[in-house]
């Protein structure tokens, strides 16, 4: 009777330690687990509840790539994040820009009926004398072998370090349509959306995923997004009911900004499409010379920032909040300081000496990084682009009486 008993509490002991078992694995699975700055936008996008589509679409925009851990992917998968999110987030990698003249090196192969008769080693010139010519330029291989056709494409594969292109329409199309939609606007023409825009309805343009950097051209914005060197340099950008939407234009500069400043504060805004550049002349705004105007620009459209953050790499922690823009932008006054340098538009805000004063740091004059090679003219030769060349006609713009009342 007592082995009995014995028996039972045993049997009913092992039942509680393999019923408590699961219990334990899923409470240390759900402690707080060190998570990559990109995983952890993601986890925040899902508690607000943003469907699949629009955590993917963030994903694919930021273009990064992690080494989770399993403690990691167990961690998100608790916190609610879906198996293809968990995978885009391991997967996803800046989409590879558009090689335009990679094609050219396809063209030169001849006719393959050459290679057939290698017969007199010794004369090599007299069988291939139109066509192959230009491909053996490059002698890489004195030996009179015919098959040395194929070699051809060491040629042409120097030409791709020169990557500087015109910029127009058709290049943005094929740099920007991986990381965004193209939409016909009324007035703008054919226009640009970033999908962060779309997914972030906080999202601004020169404020999210770069700082700001001196050079000699002015106030350069070093974007981390893979499509900044296009979106950033050309082009303007305006508020629309769906978010911000960028205009094409063919006109480099290192920020297309508008700059003021008020007591202990530094702001900018995007320049609106009414905003019309002229080779050699500068900016124009409703027929005008723009020196130190504000484009019609409502206040909600600047970002104002302490002078002490002025150089931070995250600068969405230290934004002014957006109830409290419009009482910096009244006691503020524009100070854009425009002008050419070196046949170039530069764009120079308060200036180096000041800005060094303002934020006690010493204000060198850097190189940015391009990863993109658009050509950047020299203004006093280049062609006048008050004209979209895929509309032709300037724009007529105020944000202030704009259609959507915004």
């Amino acid at each position: 009777m007592k082995s009995k008993c014995r028996l039972g509490i045993i049997c009913l002991a092992a039942g509680l330690s393999l019923q408590l078992a699961p219990l334990d694995c899923r409470a240390q699975s759900s402690t707080a687990v060190s998570l990559p700055s990109g995983a952890q936008d993601v986890v925040k996008l899902v508690k607000a509840g943003l469907n699949e589509e629009v955590v993917l679409a963030q994903i694919k925009t930021t273009g990064a790539r992690y080494n989770l851990s399993v403690e990691q992917i167990i961690y998100l998968h608790d916190q609610g994040v879906t198996q293809n999110e968990i995978t885009a987030l391991m997967a996803a990698a800046p989409a590879a820009p558009l090689t335009t003249t990679v094609p050219s090196t396809t063209a030169p192969p001849p006719a393959p009926a050459t290679p057939t008769t290698p017969a007199a080693p010794p004369v090599t010139p007299s069988a291939p004398t139109p066509a192959s010519a230009a491909t053996a330029a490059p002698t890489y291989a004195p030996a009179p072998t015919a098959p040395a056709v194929p070699e051809a494409p060491l040629a042409p594969a120097a030409p791709l370090a020169v990557t500087a292109q015109p910029a127009s329409l058709a290049a943005f199309q094929g740099e920007l349509s991986p990381y965004g939609s193209w939409i016909a606007v009324p007035g703008c023409g054919l226009c640009w959306q970033p999908y962060i825009a779309v997914s972030d309805p906080f999202w601004r343009p020169y404020c999210d995923q770069g700082h700001w950097v001196y050079t000699d051209d002015g106030w350069f914005w070093q974007s981390d997004y893979p499509w900044g060197d296009v979106a950033f340099h050309y082009g303007r950008w305006f508020y629309s009911g769906r978010g911000w939407v960028w205009v094409p234009g063919y006109d480099w500069a290192p920020a297309w900004v508008t700059w003021r400043q008020a007591e202990g504060y530094i702001g900018w805004a995007p320049l609106p499409p009414g905003a019309v550049f002229r080779p050699g002349l500068g900016l124009y705004y409703n027929g005008a010379l723009a020196v130190d105007i504000d484009f019609g620009l409502r206040a909600d459209r600047f970002t104002f920032v302490p002078y002490d953050r002025f150089w931070d790499h995250d600068l969405h922690r230290f934004l002014v909040p957006r109830d409290r823009v419009v009482i910096f932008f009244h006691r503020s006054h524009v100070i854009n300081g425009y002008r050419f340098v070196h046949g170039r538009f530069g764009v120079f805000g308060i200036g180096r000496e000041r800005m060094g004063v303002f934020t006690h740091r010493d204000v060198r004059i850097e190189a940015p990084v391009h990863r993109w090679g658009f050509e950047r003219r020299d203004f006093d030769r280049g062609r006048f682009s008050g004209r979209d060349e895929h509309r032709g006609e300037p724009h007529r713009w105020n944000e202030r009486r704009d259609r959507h009342g915004r």
